[in-house]
């Protein structure tokens, strides 16, 4: 196989768009990556780069590129890195001279890596805020204590009190964090078995029931008849319904109702969580099982969330192979549902 060939056959296959111009910006080559990435036809040998991508960062960077750094092809003329931004995309491009006055251009799509590298950001930055709130109330509650009101025992008492609510709230924090993280970075394999989640969704809701008869909250399950078993994670599911529950209790009013229903779904199991609480509204509900995100931060945060949990739901259900949404109104309320599988003998 010739060199000619062998080098074709790479650049046909690099996920990397790869184009060469000569020393009047005509296109001498394109590949497929390239063709592909602008919905381009294979047609463009001969033409200029400005006709074919005309108005965009690369245009522009080439140009910026020659007027710059001299001819194309000239010994002090240098390879340079630039990174574009083409609508909604970013492209790392690499322009690198070669002999005979001729251009290459390297193009790497690298949207994926900015969205990850954005969310690394804004997760530093929600816990850093997270934490900074807690942290504050407990440093200024301690140094009162240590400039002398430790000596009236009823500020004593209530001081403490704050105090370990904040501790409280930052010690579930950092454990949600380290489920979360574990579970995306599946360090925490699910451990799958038949399950009868009817019986686990009673069991959960009456550990919940102080929680809700203290607001005044009737939770009511329905568990169906004949509900086949799921294949789920015992500990996993738990959680799911344990947050589920806990939030429906929450953000319900004194007075009012949370209905849990396991029902049959087809091949799948269906729980659904409804309440008859603050509701949301219909801007939120595409981003209420984002981490840290939340329709009422200041409430909340108030009511002791991490703005975790939702997300920790997600992930379960979702490693699970089970699906989960919600369907919410303002004042209204709200209903979150999830699905799991069947056990492989469930019938």
């Amino acid at each position: 196989m010739k060199e000619d060939a062998i080098l074709k056959s790479i650049t046909n296959e690099m996920q990397v768009g790869v184009i060469v111009l000569d020393k009047d910006a005509l296109i001498l080559y394109a590949n497929p990556f390239f063709l592909d990435s602008f919905s381009l036809k294979s047609d463009i040998k001969g033409r200029s780069i400005d006709e074919i991508l005309k108005g965009t960062g690369i245009v522009r960077a080439v140009k910026s590129f020659l007027a710059t750094k001299g001819s194309v092809g000239t010994a002090e003329t240098a390879a340079q890195d630039r990174e574009i931004l083409e609508g909604k995309r970013y492209f790392s491009l690499r322009m690198v001279p070669s002999e005979g006055g001729s251009l290459m251009l390297f193009l790497q799509d690298v949207t994926e890596e900015k969205k990850v590298e954005a969310i690394k950001k804004d997760f530093v930055a929600n816990v850093s805020h997270e934490l900074r709130t807690p942290l504050a109330s407990i440093k200024g509650y301690s140094e009162t204590l240590l400039d002398g009101g430790i000596d009236d025992k009823d500020t004593t008492l209530e001081f403490l009190r704050i105090i370990d609510k904040h501790s409280t709230r930052m010690s579930h924090l950092i454990e949600d964090l380290l489920i979360l993280s574990r579970i995306e970075s599946h360090q925490m394999p699910m451990v799958t078995e038949p399950l009868d989640i009817a019986e686990l969704v009673i069991s959960v809701a009456e550990g919940l029931k102080k929680q809700g008869d203290d607001k005044g909250i009737d939770i009511s399950i329905d568990g169906g008849s004949d509900i086949p078993k799921v294949l789920g994670d015992k500990v996993r599911l738990e959680q799911v319904v344990v947050n589920l529950l806990d939030n429906a209790i929450k953000y319900t009013p004194a007075g009012g109702k949370v209905f849990v229903t396991v029902a049959r779904d087809s091949a799948e199991v269906r729980v659904d969580v409804k309440d008859t609480g603050i509701g949301i509204p219909a801007m939120d509900i595409a981003r209420i099982f984002e981490r840290f995100y939340r329709v009422d931060k200041a409430r909340s945060r108030e009511l002791g969330g991490t703005g975790l949990g939702l997300a920790i739901v997600k992930h379960i259900i979702q490693g699970l192979g089970g699906r989960v949404w919600v369907d919410s109104k303002p004042a209204k309320g709200s209903v979150f549902s999830f699905t799991l599988n069947l056990a492989p003998d469930a019938t």
